[in-house]
């Protein structure tokens, strides 16, 4: 019944035609023509020539004097209109932009075909038949804006930097997930990627799997949020690349980036490690292009090729500190520690050369020296430089056949290969090679039946193969070197917490589009299959992950207790972590109807549906099945809805007949994209289960008893043991999606300047968030431990007789009689939320200017961001798993205000000089972007499992009267007034401080006066998510380049490009103008505890710690040779 219903779905929408997403990577030309008077004229001929390649497209205008031509390859075209006994008109130099629909409008006068008519220079064209938003960058932009020729992740095309510079986005901060900005609200994971009408998308965790240099753009465009039924796959952005295509002219570059540690200024993050000067780093990227005919006005290649050799040192993001020599002898001579782990400490740890001031209390969140068995051990602070080094390989060729009037042939290859270093341990001795190596190929086909009727065909495959080890590490007594964190020393031991991890995908897709004009209808339909077959071999932490809370746990080996794991003191993945199929399939099918009511008024109406199966390695759910509880939980195959149809609907009305104007709106619901890093988080027990330790449970010989074993039971498992083993669950049906509405006005003044005004709204529904499904809060509203601004009278304490020892003795698992263990799964149960009043200023490049202009002022609320543990800013699930609604808050994605300029001008005085003077003296260029953005906002944690629901990531609780940016830890007391505390007389009196904890009935805040408080345990937090902000944006980027015309066809440029021209320090918590995620999962939180005297410093501050980069300025240089 679900099979026939998704093939039926396929076939109502098809009709005639069987393009994964439908992705266009054309322009579509439409128009009036009209005699002097007004009146229409009908089968007049129409005719397009492009400027470089001379390859026309013709069309006749319908009986209201309308025309329309698909298919139309992005450049700069003549557009000229003919009709019996009437002159030839011409538009000249109108610029076909990807993916947009441009309306030319032409008047032909009574006359002769021969008769002279002056020719009309094109001005800026506005979209007035559809409700799409999108931006649009040219190959100057490409090459000449700074953001787009630099990235700060290895691998990563900076081209899409450029979407910054436009309204309704916003950085991602330091959320850590998706490429790409926040458009209108929507996690960056949201985007999807094409290049050349093709699917780019990383299907295991998003963001572009393919590497395409700035310097083979021909153009890139953003679509935003709103955009016709023939686009999908993201509620966000789709960032649309097209490649450069050879032209009747040899044409093409040598070129060169280079950027060096003594071109940078110093880091507050350098500073931090106390080093005098930068450490090493080396990137120079240096590639060429070349184009031109095989066959003049029918055949065209072009080609490019870049290697980018990086070197560099990998610094740890905060202060590591370690033992120095002489503690090392305090520890060797200390008996009851265990021989193995301090003997692993000493083989991989550095020796401080000397004790620090900062390492005392800096790392720490209770502030106090690093003791073992009371002794203090002192500690100093760790400065190495770790190698790291990445060598990549990228190349581009595309061929374009123009068979003739009624077929066209396109063919792309890119090629990505990057072999690197692995440096995100906290020790180089842990690096580890990190090699991918990426194909793809296409071919598409357009053929046209008729001037109303066209055919697109492509076929596209990708294979991607990635992989990063763990070393053959030992520790003896455990099955794999695990990954060890020191709270109070800011260390990690161990190879990458994420290791091993690789990736091996195959992207078959086979997309076919029919267009019909049909009177005032145009129509579009299409189909698409989309095959991704997928191992990943990821499991989280499957060598396990220990966070100490300090030195000394680990030491006397007991189970760990820290909490910068989120919210718990270790866990591992174990199970099939040599690889987990993952592959899945997709159809998609739409309809779209463009109806043209009145030459100036168009709706637009659309229809989409999307099929997706569920990924292979989740369908195993079903072999649980023995672990049912009936009427509590089944573990069946899970699938996704057979009914996801979006929507589309929208209107463009022009006023008048000019065609200045634009008034659009339009609504639309659109699903995300398709991933499979959440499905393998979530594996079945049949591949992996999770295990678990307890903070709150203190065990010996934790290690020497093989810590967290990775063996799963054999045989068939009784009920029981199937229930043991149950760790995950997958949801069916629900896909998450958005609801989107906009409103907006666009103008052209003066036929360079374009104006628009837009409303937009977001809504996020069933978002993925990943939760505990079995554990419940042991503090209730009517049970809790209360915190006092100031100590209560006696007769209060004695009066309060709930302990925090009858708390914790209730059960915090309710199905604990059927399932052992926590259930960790994603529910798509989140929501977000999102206005935006979005203004944009665009002069198209005239009298050697261009720029954009962009403010955004926005409002976003969600009750979850990030999905897997990315981020120490803003916690993936909710303080109580059972309630998200109450995480309804300003979103980390929030960005208030956002204002950009980014001009590009050509200086070029002298023109009638000579060469000397235009060349030497003038020809100079100028572009940068100005960014201001309002801060991220962090959320302020008490570090401790306030609820005691086994996740220590509980907010704090406010007082309203307290200072702002203040932080208070607490004091626990008992009914009899007495201190609990580790070394105070009252618990020197029970046999463990545990004991004496749980005699506790109530908190005092040490600072009456702070607005954050430290929720102890047991007590009730009032705090919300996201209150605290971290700094603003104030930044500007320049380049300056010179410009030698040799002759006119050859040129030669040389620049600078400064990033945070000023070096203004923006301790913005990621980038300040780069799409790749900045992640801040391996950065202490003591910033946001407010017992920390840490709290608050997340930049240099009067505590002189920091905790991210201050994004010092940067010089990158470049040159280029072009033919």
């Amino acid at each position: 019944m679900r099979k026939s219903t998704i093939w039926v779905a396929i076939a109502a929408l098809t009709g005639l035609s069987a393009v994964l997403f439908g992705q266009a990577l054309d322009s579509v030309l439409v128009g009036n023509v009209a005699d002097a008077s007004g009146a229409a004229v009908p089968n007049a001929t129409i005719t397009a020539i492009n400027k470089e390649t001379g390859v026309k497209y013709t069309t006749t205008t319908g009986s209201g004097g309308e025309y329309r031509i698909n298919n139309v390859p992005v450049g700069r075209y003549n557009i000229t209109a003919a009709a019996p006994g009437m002159a030839t008109a011409t538009k000249a130099d109108v610029s076909m932009e990807l993916n947009h629909t441009s309306a030319v409008n032409l008047t032909l006068q009574v006359g002769t075909v021969s008769t002279v008519v002056e020719v009309e220079e094109a001005g800026a064209i506005i979209d007035t038949s559809t409700a799409q938003l999108q931006n649009t960058f040219d190959s100057k932009t490409a090459v000449d804006v700074p953001l787009a020729g630099i990235s700060r992740t290895l691998g990563t095309s900076g081209i899409y930097n450029l979407s910054l510079t436009g309204a309704g986005v916003a950085t991602s901060g330091g959320i850590g997930q998706g490429t790409g900005p926040s458009v209108s609200g929507q996690r960056p994971e949201n985007n999807s990627f094409n290049i050349d009408g093709v699917d780019n998308d990383d299907r295991y965790g998003t963001g572009p799997a393919m590497v395409i240099s700035n310097e083979a753009i021909s153009q890139f465009n953003l679509m935003q949020n709103q955009f016709s039924a023939e686009f999908g796959g993201a509620s966000g952005g789709v960032f649309n690349v097209i490649m450069k295509s050879g032209n009747n002219n040899l044409h093409g570059s040598i070129y060169e980036y280079f950027q060096n540690r003594k071109l940078n200024a110093m880091d507050a993050s350098n500073v931090r490690a106390q080093q005098t000067s930068l450490p090493r780093f080396d990137s120079n990227r240096f590639g060429a292009t070349v184009g031109g005919p095989i066959i003049k006005n029918k055949l065209f290649y072009f080609g490019n090729y870049e290697y980018n050799p990086i070197g560099q040192s990998a610094q740890p993001g905060q202060t590591v500190c370690a033992p120095t020599a002489d503690s090392l002898s305090i520890l060797s001579g200390m008996s009851g520690l265990s021989s193995t782990s301090l003997e692993i400490f000493k083989k991989y740890v550095p020796v401080a050369a000397s004790a620090s001031p900062d390492c005392a209390s800096s790392n720490t969140t209770d502030k106090k020296p690093t003791t073992v068995n009371g002794v203090s051990i002192p500690t100093g602070a760790l400065s190495f430089a770790s190698p790291n080094f990445n060598n990549a390989y990228n190349g581009v060729v595309s061929i374009d056949w123009n068979i003739s009037d009624k077929d066209q042939v396109r063919g792309r290859y890119i090629y990505s290969n990057s072999t690197g270093i692995d440096f995100q341990a906290a020790l180089p001795v842990f690096f580890q090679p990190s090699p991918a190596v990426a194909n793809a190929g296409s071919i598409s086909e357009f053929h046209n039946f008729s001037p109303t009727m066209q055919n697109e065909l492509r076929i596209s495959f990708r294979r991607y193969n990635a992989s990063t080890g763990s070393g053959s590490f030992a520790f003896p007594g455990l099955d794999s070197f695990p990954n060890l964190t020191f709270d109070d020393l800011g260390l990690q031991i161990g190879p990458d917490p994420n290791s091993p991890f690789g990736e091996v995908a195959n992207n078959l897709q086979a997309q076919e589009n029919l267009t019909k004009t049909w009177g005032r209808h145009t129509l579009k339909a299409g189909y698409s299959f989309s095959d991704v077959i997928l191992l990943g071999t990821f499991v989280q932490r499957a060598r396990g992950d220990y966070d100490y809370a300090n030195l000394e746990q680990y030491l006397l080996d007991f189970s760990p207790t820290g909490g910068n794991l989120s919210g718990v003191a270790g866990e591992r993945s174990v199970g099939a972590n040599n690889g987990v199929p993952f592959g899945f399939l997709q159809h998609t099918a739409f309809v779209n109807d463009d109806f043209r009511i009145r030459p100036n008024l168009t709706l637009n109406l659309g229809l989409r549906y999307e099929y997706v199966t569920m990924p292979v390695g989740s369908r195993a759910q079903q072999y649980s099945s023995v672990a049912d509880v009936p009427g509590v939980i089944n573990f069946n195959r899970p699938h996704f809805s057979p009914n996801d149809w979006s929507p589309r609907i929208g209107f463009a009305y022009s006023p008048g007949k000019n065609g200045i104007w634009s008034i659009r709106g339009g609504f639309s619901r659109t699903y995300n994209l398709t991933y499979i890093n959440l499905n393998q988080n979530a594996s079945p027990p049949y591949y992996q289960t999770t295990r678990d330790v307890d903070p709150s449970v203190s065990t010996p010989d934790f290690l020497k008893g093989g810590g967290l074993t990775a063996t799963l039971p054999s045989g068939t498992p009784s009920v029981e043991d199937a229930r043991a083993a149950v760790a995950s669950y997958t949801w069916s049906d629900q896909r998450p999606y958005a609801l989107t509405g906009s409103l907006g006005v666009q103008r052209v003044f003066g036929k360079d300047y374009t104006v628009e005004a837009r409303y937009v709204y977001t809504k996020g529904v069933h978002l993925w968030n990943q939760t505990r499904l079995n554990i419940v809060p042991r503090v209730t509203p009517n049970e809790f431990i209360p915190t006092f601004l100031s100590a209560p009278d006696a007769s209060v304490l004695a009066g309060l007789t709930t302990t925090l020892g009858q708390i914790k003795a209730k059960s915090n698992n309710y199905l604990a009689q059927y399932f052992p263990n926590a259930i960790v799964g994603y529910h798509p149960w989140g929501n977000s939320r999102y206005n935006g009043l979005q203004l944009q200023l665009n002069k198209r490049y005239s009298k050697n200017l261009s720029y954009i202009v962009a403010y955004t002022w926005s409002h976003n609320f969600d009750d979850s961001t990030a999905t897997n543990f990315s981020t120490i800013l803003s916690p993936r699930r909710a303080q109580d798993f059972q309630n998200l609604r109450a995480e309804w808050a300003s979103s980390a994605l929030d960005r208030r205000h956002r204002f950009t300029f980014t001009p590009i001008y050509d200086f070029k005085p002298f023109q009638n000089g000579n060469w000397m003077m235009k060349n030497i003296v003038g020809n100079w260029n100028i572009s940068g972007t100005y960014t201001f953005q309002s801060p991220e906002f962090a959320t302020v944690q008490s570090g401790v499992d306030s609820n005691l629901n086994g996740d220590a990531l509980d907010r704090a609780i406010i007082n309203p009267a307290g200072a702002a940016n203040i932080g208070s830890g607490v004091t626990a007391y008992s009914s009899t007034g007495q201190v609990i505390a580790k070394d105070s007389p009252y618990c020197l009196g029970f046999p463990t401080l545990t004991k004496c904890q749980n005699t506790t009935v109530a908190y005092v805040a040490n600072n009456s006066g702070a607005r954050y408080i430290v929720a102890g345990l047991g007590a009730r937090s009032t705090g919300g998510r996201n209150t605290f902000p971290l700094g603003h944006t104030n930044n500007f980027d320049v380049a300056l380049t010179k410009r030698i015309n040799i002759t006119e066809r050859f040129r030669f440029d040389i620049g600078a490009q400064a990033f945070n021209l000023f070096n203004h320090a923006q301790f913005v918590g990621g980038w300040l103008n780069d799409v790749t995620p900045y992640g801040t999962n391996s950065i202490s939180r003591s910033f946001l505890v407010p017992s920390s005297s840490d709290f608050g410093a997340y930049d240099q501050g009067t505590h002189n710690v920091g905790f991210f980069p201050s994004n010092a300025r940067t010089v990158q240089l470049v040159g280029r040779f072009t033919f």
